[in-house]
């Protein structure tokens, strides 16, 4: 007899699909979507897009989501797998040598950039640096801390682009549409709760809301 499959998280299950599914932060994204529609005139002055905020607030969503509604083929790596001088040139090469699917547009996505410490891997840094000043396809960068002094030479050559903590009206409304699709009465009183305990992090929110279902 198999066993029951474990269920999905719901923090996959309702990822945003399209920018119109990403709560909060609307300035932020319109910047966002501006500074990659300014490529379709040129190659713009700031190559890259260097996004920053809080944990569990929707950066990396974002930046699928976009990827989505603008049909490009999403290049994306961590902290994990570019630490180095070489292990950057690497994924840049692999990047620009890549056929996209399709003939799709590609968008190259360094991920988790604050995983890169220490004097070790200065040199993924530098070589970042080199990626964006090369590259002829739009680079984004994603951090908790955009203002760590190690990124310095990122940010003087990237656009800045903060993203806030989401109010806990904008994490319970989020909430409530959820249990609507679970079919779950849930109150108001409670998803306010999750929502508050969270501190905009709506990722964490939306694991405490399943784990109580």
């Amino acid at each position: 007899m198999s066993s029951a499959s474990p269920p999905v998280p719901w923090t996959i299950k309702y990822k945003p699909k399209s920018l119109s599914e990403v709560i909060g932060n609307e300035e932020s994204k319109k910047r966002i979507v501006e500074w990659l529609r300014s490529w379709e005139k040129g190659i713009p002055e700031k190559k890259a897009l260097f996004i920053y905020g809080p944990p569990g607030i929707g950066k990396t969503a974002t930046v699928e989501a976009l990827a989505n509604d603008f049909n490009m083929e999403l290049i994306m790596t961590d902290a994990s797998t570019y630490r180095t001088e070489e292990t950057v040139k690497r994924f840049a090469g692999r990047a620009s040598q890549m056929g996209s699917l399709f003939g799709k547009k590609k968008l190259i996505v360094f991920d988790e950039v604050d995983g890169i410490t220490g004097t070790a891997d200065a040199g993924g840094l530098s070589e970042i640096v080199k990626v964006i000043e090369n590259t002829r396809t739009p680079v984004i960068l994603i951090a908790n801390d955009a203002w760590d002094p190690r990124f310095a030479p990122l940010r003087n050559i990237s656009l800045l682009i903060e993203f806030k903590r989401l109010s806990v009206t904008e994490v319970t409304k989020h909430l409530a549409r959820i249990c609507a699709k679970e079919g779950i009465a849930a109150e108001e009183k409670a998803l306010r709760f999750i929502a508050e305990r969270s501190s905009g992090d709506v990722r964490s929110a939306v694991l405490d809301l399943q784990a109580l279902a």
